[in-house]
């Protein structure tokens, strides 16, 4: 299978705690196993560049929809470890990634919602359709969702998700904002608990 994790961690290059060992072993163990394995993860600019070989741009101006407007994006790649990594790098003025650290901001919640956003942005239109995308903790939670509500209608309905929680102890609070800033709109209709069971039992169909 073709699987893609999308994660805000993989270690050596970015670890703050044990999701980056386990995003970093699983994709071995798989790739190991036979699978073609290919990872996105934001490109900070405190990450240990030195655990990545021959890191060059792999996509030029991948342009994001974001709050009714576009934010440019250069995507780079190279190899950690034996495995294929993309890192996303926006060219804007909130610097969503030039922090000094990987955690901790005031505007996480955007920050990662950006983050999710480009990465599939990127797969869409680098025409990559993995078989599975595997999304990994709170950071990543807007991929499921943009993908069965924006994506699916746009040549990404084939693709299935695995969507790991490795500590139900950080959680993303998100607001209407985020779904402004994504597209996604309508919080009547995602906020609302009446529609909830609805969509659940929608969600087999891309799972």
């Amino acid at each position: 299978m073709y699987i893609v994790q999308i994660a805000s961690e993989c270690a050596p290059v970015i670890k703050a705690g044990g999701l980056g060992d386990v995003v970093y072993g699983l994709s071995r163990e798989l790739s190991t196993r036979g699978h073609c394995v290919e990872l996105i993860l934001p490109k900070y600019d405190c990450m240990g560049y030195h655990h990545v070989y021959d890191m060059h741009v792999a996509y030029h101006d991948l342009r994001v929809p974001w709050y009714g407007g576009v934010i440019s994006c250069t995507v780079e790649c190279g190899w950690v470890h034996g495995l294929l990594c993309f890192f996303i790098a926006p060219h804007s003025g909130d610097a969503f990634f030039n922090r000094g650290k990987f955690y901790g901001e005031y505007d996480d919640q955007i920050r990662f919602a950006f983050f999710s956003k480009a990465a599939l942005e990127f797969l869409l239109h680098s025409n990559k359709r993995p078989d599975v995308l595997h999304c990994h903790d709170w950071q990543t939670g807007l991929v499921p969702v943009m993908l069965y509500e924006m994506y699916g209608w746009h040549g990404m309905a084939n693709q299935r998700v695995c969507y790991s929680i490795h500590n139900f102890k950080h959680q993303g609070v998100w607001g209407v904002e985020i779904l402004e800033a994504t597209g996604l709109n309508r919080a009547d209709y995602y906020f609302a608990l009446s529609a909830y069971a609805i969509r659940v039992i929608r969600w087999p169909s891309i799972l």
